[in-house]
């Protein structure tokens, strides 16, 4: 039995074109929701809205611009977002901090973080006129306990 009724609610999970961010997608649909899948990779994203019947955008949540525009596609189809998961998020490089490059420090740090920043700070304003929102933050254990090779992972 479904306890969750989100019939008439819009929700976004980024990173959401397979592994965790297609499954809380795939719980969010069989809920009710309208859910709007965002990911890099476009025609994985495509086939998974296909699969849980929700919609997609391609969407480098590193990109505060294309975060913007993708919020405004949302908002002009839907009038309305509910619910955003962010959940995108690369691992980088497997070294330690030393010889970590900084061009992938600052790659992971963009999608982990800054990604995380920008779809919140283009959303927030919408769910705020609306009078409601949720907003799920998914990290990884990785920021609590630290990973010596995984320093950028672990840091965002």
């Amino acid at each position: 039995m479904n306890r969750i009724d989100l019939k008439s609610h819009t929700a976004i999970v980024t990173g959401g074109a397979q592994g965790i961010g297609l499954a809380i997608a795939e719980r969010l649909e069989a809920s009710g929701a309208q859910v709007w899948l965002w990911d890099i990779d476009a025609d994985t994203a495509n086939v998974a809205a296909e699969k849980i019947g929700g919609k997609s955008l391609k969407v480098d949540v590193s990109d505060p611009e294309a975060v913007d525009a993708a919020v405004e596609t949302v908002i002009s189809k839907t009038s309305t977002i509910d619910i955003l998961v962010n959940n995108a998020g690369i691992s980088g490089a497997n070294a330690p901090v030393h010889k970590y490059p900084v061009d992938e420090w600052r790659r992971v740090v963009d999608v982990d973080l800054s990604g995380t920043f920008y779809c919140c700070r283009s959303v927030v304003p919408h769910m705020i006129n609306s009078g409601s929102g949720r907003i799920v933050n998914i990290a990884s254990v990785a920021g609590k306990e630290g990973n010596p090779n995984a320093a950028a992972y672990s840091a965002a």
